[in-house]
């Protein structure tokens, strides 16, 4: 079971809302930004909503936001002080979510083979690939991770709208795609 929520990341008065805490109120005065700030209350309020308010968060080694409920993962992405995405799987589950209206060409060697480039023609693969394997990397796990050669998208069906990874260690991954707007793209990856 993976649970995707897409909400839009707005001022939240953290005095006034029932499901934040203490603990959440304190967690944002690392954050210089305003908007920084309403990006980490916007999925932690979407965290206590669906696991409730009681829920303790945390962070594992490598930063990823972790809970204290057995056998339940979940896994954050903010873009564009816009959207924020949250999902929280009965499994390890990475998501992403991206503007399409990035230049995501001028990067594209750093992150996307030539054999990945020639498995679409979509208008947004640049921004797809990208999210699918930012979603890949927070699956994943580990850090310093080479976005080309440990991580590798190998097959994309249009229909579903799926792409199939693969890992260096040869663990494969299946990340859906989908669009919110027609100018974001979201990536949910899964161990496949």
């Amino acid at each position: 079971m993976v649970k995707l929520f897409v909400e839009p990341i707005s001022p939240i008065f953290a005095c006034c809302d029932t499901l934040l805490t203490a603990e959440d109120v304190a967690s944002v005065s690392r954050f210089q930004r305003e908007a920084r700030r309403a990006e980490h209350l916007s999925w932690r309020r979407v965290v206590r909503r669906e696991l409730g308010r009681g829920v303790s968060i945390g962070y594992n080694e490598v930063g990823a936001p972790i809970v204290d409920i057995p056998n339940i993962y979940i896994s954050v992405a903010h873009t564009c002080e816009r959207w924020v995405a949250v999902a929280v799987a009965d499994c390890r589950v990475g998501v992403d979510i991206e503007s399409t209206e990035r230049d995501f060409e001028r990067v594209a060697s750093r992150y996307m083979t030539s054999a990945e480039l020639a498995l679409s023609s979509h208008k947004d693969w640049g921004a797809m690939v990208w999210s699918a394997k930012e979603a890949m990397y927070k699956l994943y796990g580990r850090r310093g991770v080479d976005l080309c050669a440990d991580m590798r998208i190998v097959a994309y069906d249009a229909e579903r709208c799926v792409v199939d990874g693969e890992f260096a260690n040869g663990d494969r991954a299946e990340v859906r795609l989908s669009f919110v707007d027609d100018k974001y793209v979201v990536a949910v990856a899964t161990i496949a």
